[in-house]
C-alpha cells in the first residue's frame, strides 16, 4: 500500500467512524423523542380520564349520563327495601279494621292498599282511627277510571269524580290514586287520547294530587283489559310528560302478558316507580299458587337496581277447592287462606333474597 492509498483508507475510516457516531446520536435523539411522546400521551390519557370521571360524577349527581345516548345504570342513592302489602279485601281474617290491621302487623306486612270510590268518603275516618299509632303505612288506593270518551264533557266528569278522592287520600297520607286511561276500546284515536290524557285530564288530576301531597299512579293493563296503555315504559313516559304528581306502576300479572322482561320494565320506570301489584302468574291468585311459574326474581332484581322502597301489594283472588253438588265454588276456610298468605309471604322473601 502506497502513501496515497493509506491516506485514502484512513480518511474513509474516519468518515465511517463519524457517520457511525452521528447515527448513534440520532438514535439516542429518536429514543428520547419517543420517551417524551410516550410521556405526553400518558399525560393526555390521564387528563382525558380525569375529565371523564368528573363528567361521570356530575352525571350521577344529576341522575343522567352527559353526552351519551346509550343506557347507563346509575346505582340508587338508597338500597331497595321489601315492603309487603295486602289489599284490604285480601287480608285473610275477618273482623273489624283493627283485627285486620293487627293481623298484618303480626305477620310481617308493612303496608295496606285501600279501595277508592265511595269507600273513601264512607270509611276513611273509621279506617284511619284503626291505623292510628301503628307502624303500618298506607299505600295506594285502587278503583276504576276511564278517560277514553270522545265527548270532552264526559272526560271532565271523570276528572270531577276523582278530584275529591285526591283530597281525601292526601289527608290520609296515601301514596296515590291508581288510574287507567282506558278500560275499553277508546272512542278517541290513540294519539288524540294520549294527548288529551297527558295534557289535560291527567295533568289536572296530577296537579291537584301534588297540592294534596299525593300522586296519580298510572297502571298499564294487559290487552285483555285495555287496548291502550299496556307497557310500564309507556306509563313512565306519560308520567314524565304529565309532570309532578304522576307516577307509573307495574303489575306482575299484566306484565307477564305484555313485557319481555320484568327487570327491563321496572328499569324503564326508574326511581319514579310508584307502586307494584303482584299475583300468581297463570291464574292471578295468591302468589305461589301456580308453582314454578310464579318466579318473580327477574322483576325483584330490577326493583333492587332502581332502589325501589314502595309497596309490593297482593292484588289477587283466592283459589277455590272445586265445586259442590250444586255446582257452586267451594271456598277456602279462613285458616286455609291464612296458610296460603303466609306461604306467599315466605316465597316472596326467599325470591327477593335471591334476586
Amino acid at each position: 500500500m502506497n502513501r496515497r492509498e493509506f491516506l485514502a483508507g484512513g480518511a474513509a475510516l474516519g468518515a465511517a467512524a463519524a457517520c457511525a457516531q452521528t447515527d448513534t446520536e440520532r438514535e439516542r435523539e429518536r429514543e428520547e423523542q419517543r420517551k417524551q411522546l410516550t410521556a405526553l400521551q400518558e399525560e393526555l390519557r390521564r387528563a382525558r380520564e380525569g375529565r371523564m370521571q368528573e363528567e361521570l360524577r356530575r352525571a350521577r349527581e344529576e341522575r343522567m349520563i352527559v353526552g351519551d345516548p346509550s343506557p347507563h345504570f346509575v346505582p340508587p342513592a338508597k338500597p331497595a327495601e321489601l315492603n309487603l302489602c295486602l289489599q284490604l279485601w285480601v287480608i285473610p281474617v275477618g273482623g273489624d279494621y283493627n283485627a285486620k290491621l293487627d293481623w298484618l302487623e303480626k305477620n310481617g306486612f308493612s303496608s295496606v292498599e285501600i279501595p277508592s270510590g265511595d269507600w273513601l268518603f264512607k270509611e276513611a275516618d273509621k279506617f284511619m282511627a284503626a291505623m292510628r299509632g301503628r307502624k303500618l303505612k298506607l299505600s295506594a288506593a285502587c278503583g276504576p277510571s276511564d278517560f277514553s270518551f270522545a265527548d270532552k264533557a264526559r272526560r271532565d266528569k271523570e276528572v270531577d269524580r276523582l278530584m275529591p278522592m285526591l283530597d281525601v287520600l292526601g289527608k290520609m297520607g296515601s301514596t296515590g290514586l291508581i288510574v287507567c286511561p282506558a278500560r275499553r276500546r277508546p272512542e278517541l284515536p290513540f294519539e288524540e287520547l294520549r294527548a288529551s290524557f297527558v295534557e289535560d285530564t291527567a295533568r289536572r288530576l296530577a296537579q291537584r294530587a301534588a297540592e294534596c301531597g299525593t300522586n296519580i299512579i298510572l297502571e298499564p293493563l294487559c290487552r285483555g283489559e285495555t287496548p291502550f296503555l299496556k307497557l310500564v315504559a309507556d306509563a313512565a313516559s306519560m308520567a314524565r310528560d304529565i309532570g309532578r304528581g304522576a307516577k307509573p306502576m307495574g303489575d306482575f300479572w299484566h306484565m307477564s302478558k305484555e313485557e319481555t322482561s320484568f327487570c327491563g320494565a321496572f328499569l324503564s320506570a326508574g326511581e319514579n316507580l310508584g307502586h307494584v301489584h303482584i299475583a300468581s302468574l297463570r291464574s292471578r291468585k295468591i302468589p305461589g299458587v301456580d308453582g314454578e311459574a310464579d318466579n318473580y326474581i327477574d322483576g325483584f332484581r330490577g326493583l333492587k337496581m332502581i332502589g325501589y322502597r314502595g309497596a309490593i301489594s297482593f292484588e289477587c283472588g283466592y283459589p277455590t277447592k272445586g265445586k259442590d253438588a250444586n255446582g257452586k265454588d267451594i271456598h277456602l276456610s279462613e285458616q286455609e287462606k291464612v296458610d296460603l298468605i303466609i306461604k306467599a309471604r315466605d316465597l316472596i322473601k326467599k325470591q327477593w333474597a335471591e334476586a
